[in-house]
């Protein structure tokens, strides 16, 4: 007889317990990163969905530095920048002082429609937009909100070429 119990009031405990059968299952698809990438998450504006999906890819479900990948507090430890939301006229130049913060070899990621284009919050007298309306976007993921599992596979393809 297991030790634990696997259904019933202690099935619960029992998942937190064993976390690899709750874990996301992208294990099994990739190979473990040695180098890792820092990155820095900025808000700008919108319903703050796709920042709550990236902050679930933080905790333990998602084990984001098994993939190669760590959040940074400061900017200047970032190697890659993570915008989500729409361009708001109030985050332009906190914007532009983390980009100009972080160290040269910086990368620019556009995580979902607002951010990459607007989406639902297009250009008005509050938004400019999305990234695109200001610059050239080259790294996206897109989505309404993406779930961590398409933000962190996104992550890996733009870390692998």
């Amino acid at each position: 007889m297991s030790v634990f119990q696997k259904t019933g009031p202690l099935s619960v405990l029992h998942a937190f317990i064993d976390a690899s059968r709750w874990r996301a299952s992208l294990e099994k698809d990739a190979p473990a990163r040695t180098d890792m990438i820092s990155l820095y998450v900025l808000e700008t504006g919108g319903c703050e969905g796709c920042a709550m999906e990236v902050e679930s890819l933080c905790g333990s479900a998602f084990a984001l530095e098994r993939y190669g990948f760590t959040r940074v507090t400061d900017p200047a430890d970032a190697d890659w920048l993570l915008v989500t939301g729409a361009m708001s006229r109030a985050c332009v130049q906190m914007l532009d002082r983390v980009w100009q913060a972080m160290p040269p070899g910086k990368s620019l990621v556009a995580v979902g429609a607002c951010a990459v284009d607007g989406g639902l919050f297009g250009a008005g007298y509050a938004t400019l937009g999305g990234l695109k309306a200001l610059t050239q976007v080259r790294k996206t993921i897109p989505g309404c909100p993406p779930s961590p599992q398409d933000i962190l596979l996104g992550l890996q393809r733009l870390a692998g070429g």
